[in-house]
């Protein structure tokens, strides 16, 4: 498949991920978060095993299915986890939900090496059912949040309001001093990451000239580099703050992914590629801790859902910008003109408030107030 259709078919992916993540945080405010994460794993896990390598409309029709679960999957994660923890180690357990990505990342990488060594990519699909099965049914021994039921009842009594639309309620007075520059922050993380991750593979093969047993190895090393600066990151938040982490992690993965493009092979490549699979994935995390702190528990999924999906609203031209700029100027000049969307994030972060340690229990007298 051409670099200019894998740049359309992963502009569906995203187009998808972003209802799927509006949808998906607004449902958990209205249904629950046990029951939303129970019905997303079951979207996402259909598969089309059959022609849709060949097909160009099918192979987007089911991405298109995919992204839609997929994306229900963060804002609702994220909220039941922010409910259920410790208020001065929260960004540490969302890190440890998070392992989940790269986990699965080298899971994947693993099936194709040996399952899809014997049946191909169409039984790589098959088996991916299996994980996800898993997944739904230890889903179905989770409790529902506390928090939730508590806002539930406390909007029956009138005693807080939202609008039929909760996402409206997100940009009114008071929540919109907090929404706005989380979406800028959530534009710059969610354009700068799908213009680099959708393409690492091809530029590691293509430019790079990596063989594919050495590109692989790679890309499952960096998901080890990925866990262990997430958690560290997310710790260091926990004790100095949000903000402050965020933008660095946000400035050094700029750096890195410029740096990718100039350093020579070898051990200056993998590190670079290594410093951005970390970096970026510790500016995510600390953004989801940052977002869920912002609103109070009857809006809580509407607001990083909304601000999440509005980011990736923008994202959605990622792919598609990088396909183009990279067809015309090469993969290089397409990483770097991308990486330049972290910038959007260091701003989000500078007009937004530290919200570290704060207390759950805070937000909502706030919001009683």
């Amino acid at each position: 498949m051409r670099v200019k259709d894998i740049g359309t078919i992963t502009t569906l992916y995203v187009t998808a991920y972003m209802l799927g993540t509006l949808l998906g945080g607004t449902f958990a405010d209205y249904l629950g978060r046990r029951s939303v994460l129970s019905f997303s794993v079951l979207f996402y896990m259909r598969r089309c095993p059959y022609g849709s390598g060949e097909r160009f409309l099918v192979a987007g029709l089911f991405r298109f299915m995919t992204g839609t679960g997929t994306g229900m999957e963060l804002p609702v994660g994220t909220t039941f986890v922010t409910e259920s923890v410790n208020n001065s180690w929260r960004a540490r357990l969302l890190a440890l939900m998070g392992v989940g990505y790269p986990a699965g990342y080298v899971l994947a990488i693993g099936s194709f090496a040996t399952i899809g060594a014997v049946w191909g990519w169409r039984g790589v699909f098959v088996a991916s059912i299996i994980p996800g099965l898993a997944v739904f049914f230890i889903r179905l021994k989770v409790a529902e949040s506390p928090r939730f039921q508590l806002a539930r009842e406390r909007l029956a009594r009138g005693e807080v309001k939202r609008d039929r639309v909760a996402n409206i309620t997100v940009f009114r007075k008071p929540y919109v001093r907090d929404a706005l520059p989380a979406v800028v922050y959530w534009v710059g993380n969610a354009f700068a990451f799908w213009a680099f991750y959708t393409f690492i593979p091809l530029y590691l093969v293509n430019v790079r000239q990596m063989s594919t047993s050495v590109e692989l190895t790679w890309l499952a090393t960096f998901q080890v580099w990925a866990v262990v600066m997430t958690y560290l990151g997310s710790w260091l938040s926990d004790r100095w703050g949000r903000r402050p982490l965020a933008i660095l992690f946000a400035l050094l993965t700029l750096i890195s992914v410029w740096a990718m493009t100039l350093v020579p092979n070898g051990v200056p490549l993998y590190l670079a590629g290594a410093l951005i699979f970390g970096f970026n994935n510790a500016t995510w995390t600390i953004s989801f801790a940052h977002s869920t702190e912002l609103f109070p528990t009857h809006i809580r999924g509407s607001g990083i859902g909304t601000t999440l999906a509005c980011g990736r609203i923008v994202s959605i031209l990622a792919p598609l910008f990088f396909g183009v700029v990279a067809a015309r100027y090469g993969i290089a000049i397409a990483f770097r003109l991308g990486a330049l969307a972290w910038i959007l994030t260091v701003v989000g972060y500078l007009l937004s408030r530290e919200t570290s340690g704060v207390e759950l229990e805070q937000i909502e007298r706030e919001s009683l107030a």
